[in-house]
């Protein structure tokens, strides 16, 4: 799990720094990536998202203007929060303008009341951090060394396997442990001696997701099987392709198609074999094509989302599209995108609260009739005959649908607003 920034607070180095809230104190959760000390006012062009930065103050600026600049730029990357020791600078408190800027960003605004030597912070957090990442990447391996302990995996698919996670992982770049080469030629060479030609072709991740963990065996061989199935299927549709395990309900490939050509029929084909092997089939997420190695990172992110989104289809086993891309996921596709997004979480809980309070408070299951109703298009009677309910009483729920949110679903946009909210709520979890 990330260390959070409340986590850190609660560090015995950091404790010893008497640290105190003083802005920000709802996003105390946020997740920690790294730790900056820095005593410059652009500091927003040095930092990535995620940083606590430290500070003794002795560069910020003295206006309250300034000062909210100097927070914006912290809000505009994404800092998990900012901590200020006091005793140089700021004798006894921060400045109301700083302040009141970290509230109104809602960036978390730590005073540190007494001294603390910053490194013995940054060292202390940053041990945590890869700890927690070694830990992430340890569990991941034991699973998928379980896995393939468990079943045969043939040593083309292995090779394979290797590769794309390499590329996944970052490590066929320069600058990264375990480089495969400066600029990603030896990663190269590698898919060409596999018979996959990636320099000038568009590039194209896969990912094929198995409907869920206990029902993995889709191919007879659970997600190794259906390493090979896709193998077999690139094969088939004459798609030079690396395909591998990705882990224990993931399948990825990474097709190399001419550059600027139609990868529908090739896209089609593949999904069809699959679809073959099982009538029920799997989710397939395909991504846009990358022109270039160093871009199949965010490509297999991409197929990733979206074979994940697809596999939660409400359609399950017949599946309107042989395969999916970011745009045939529409509304449901953006909303998981921003699932994470605050002003989002908001939205759906300020639409639907009243609603889920009244369900936990008398048992009752408003919120399902409700969407009920939105799913059949606003039609009332085939909602009552999906909910299996009498019209008289699935009328009257709606009635008491509409006195509690105070909103008539006769009216479109107030429809619209609460499908927006459920979908939200159901990509959130």
């Amino acid at each position: 799990m990330p260390l959070t920034l409340r986590e850190v607070l609660d560090l015995d180095v950091v404790r010893r720094g008497s640290p105190h809230v003083v802005a920000g104190s709802g996003r105390l959760d946020v997740p920690v990536r790294w730790v900056h000390a820095l005593e410059l006012t652009d500091v927003g062009r040095l930092l990535r998202g995620g940083e606590l930065v430290l500070s003794t103050g002795i560069a910020l600026p003295d206006s309250p203007a300034e000062l909210a600049d100097y927070v914006a730029s912290l809000a505009g990357v994404g800092v998990a929060g900012l901590a200020v020791e006091l005793g140089r600078r700021y004798a006894d408190a921060l400045p109301a303008a700083l302040v009141t800027a970290a509230q109104a960003r809602s960036v978390p605004l730590v005073e540190l009341r007494r001294e603390v030597a910053f490194i013995e912070i940054t060292e202390a957090v940053h041990a945590r951090i890869i700890d927690e990442l070694l830990l992430s990447r340890a569990a991941a391996a034991l699973a998928l060394g379980h896995l393939l302990t468990s079943q045969p995996e043939s040593l083309e698919r292995q090779a394979h396997r290797t590769l794309i996670s390499a590329l996944i992982e970052g490590t066929g770049f320069a600058g990264s442990p375990g480089s495969l080469g400066d600029d990603g030629g030896e990663a190269a060479a590698r898919a060409r001696a596999m018979g996959v030609e990636v320099t000038g072709r568009d590039l194209v991740a896969v990912v094929v997701r198995l409907p869920d963990p206990e029902q993995a065996p889709v191919f007879g061989d659970g997600v190794l099987g259906t390493a090979e199935a896709v193998a077999s299927a690139c094969l088939a549709a004459g798609v030079p392709a690396l395909a591998g395990a990705l882990d224990d309900v993931r399948t990825g490939a990474l097709l190399s198609l001419p550059p600027g050509g139609d990868d529908d029929p090739a896209l089609r084909a593949i999904a069809a074999r699959l679809r073959s092997a099982s009538p029920a089939g799997p989710a397939i997420g395909v991504s846009r094509p990358a022109g270039s190695l160093a871009a199949v990172r965010d490509a297999f992110r991409e197929a990733r989302e979206v074979a994940d989104m697809a596999a939660r289809d409400p359609n399950g086993g017949t599946r309107r599209r042989p395969y999916y891309r970011l745009p045939d996921l529409r509304l449901r596709g953006l909303l998981h995108l921003l699932r994470e997004d605050t002003r989002v979480r908001s939205f759906a809980e300020r639409e639907l609260g009243p609603l889920l309070a009244y369900d936990a408070e008398h048992g009752t299951t408003l919120v399902t009739d409700l969407a009920a109703l939105l799913e059949s298009g606003g039609n009332k009677a085939l909602a009552a005959s999906r909910a299996h309910l009498a019209r008289p009483t699935f009328y009257q729920r709606l009635r008491l649908i509409e006195r509690i949110t105070g909103v008539s679903l006769a009216d479109p946009e107030s429809r619209a607003s609460l499908h927006v909210a459920l979908l939200a709520r159901q990509e959130s979890r």
